[in-house]
């Protein structure tokens, strides 16, 4: 059916934001990985040739050191710790726009148990060992494979476009902070991702949605980035959500 509508469709570009459905954890990695592969499979199967933009995750971005994110030590744990708090609060905003309240109250509550333990005060002592029992929930829950299943998945989807020359395909990180709700600046910064970490930056910094389909509708337009694995950043905090 798939392959058809891109035969048929007469598309200009082709941009897929496929993402496994999250209720299930154990079942994200694999329907994940058979939906990337299903939309593979059509898309050499058709007559379309392109340009397609497939959407991935942060994970697969490399530091310079040669490791990707998602292969960092303790990812993904080490890595939500050192986000700033006001990410946190998006991030537990967003759980709640869209019905998932537990990881929201998670989110939150490792908020306050990182700055318990980080800044702790005469009373805080008394709490530490609920703090230190969240953190160690926490540790455990965003280390598991099955919590990351989305975002390996996300991986197994770029090495499978990888020497892929049938079809001009370019397969585009969101950055590690990636944001929605936000202003459309217009501004943002293009980086092509390889093994020595020339896209590290999108590791450490973020973007709004807004300004992520500004990149995408240039890439349309101007289709520079062929068979490129790339990420873009952006102003981020610029208003509340």
């Amino acid at each position: 059916m798939f392959s058809t509508i891109l035969s048929e469709g007469k598309f200009d570009t082709v941009v897929s934001a496929f993402g496994p459905p999250l209720q299930d954890l154990k079942m994200v990695y694999r329907v994940g990985v058979e939906g990337h592969n299903s939309i593979k499979m059509a898309a050499l199967q058709s007559s379309y040739r392109g340009p397609l933009i497939i959407i991935g995750g942060a994970g697969s971005l490399y530091y310079g050191k040669g490791v990707q994110l998602c292969d960092d030590d303790l990812f993904a744990y080490h890595h939500w710790y050192q986000w700033p708090d006001v990410h946190l609060d998006y991030m537990a905003i967003r759980m709640f726009d869209h019905s998932q309240r537990g990881f929201g109250m998670f989110i939150r509550g490792f908020k306050w148990a990182r700055s318990n333990y980080e800044n702790p005060g005469w009373f805080s002592w008394v709490t530490r060992p609920f703090a230190w029992y969240l953190l160690r929930t926490g540790k455990t829950t965003l280390t598991d494979p099955d919590a990351l299943g989305l975002i390996f998945c996300s991986r197994v989807a770029l090495t499978m476009w990888e020497g892929v020359k049938e079809i001009q395909w370019s397969f585009l990180s969101p950055p590690w902070q990636l944001r929605d709700k936000g202003i459309r600046t217009g501004q943002y910064e293009l980086l092509v991702d390889d093994s020595a970490g020339s896209a590290e930056a999108g590791i450490h910094n973020g973007i709004y949605n807004e300004d992520m389909a500004v990149a995408i509708v240039d890439e349309v337009e101007n289709n520079k980035l062929t068979h490129k694995h790339w990420t873009c950043t952006g102003p981020v905090g610029l208003k509340e959500w």
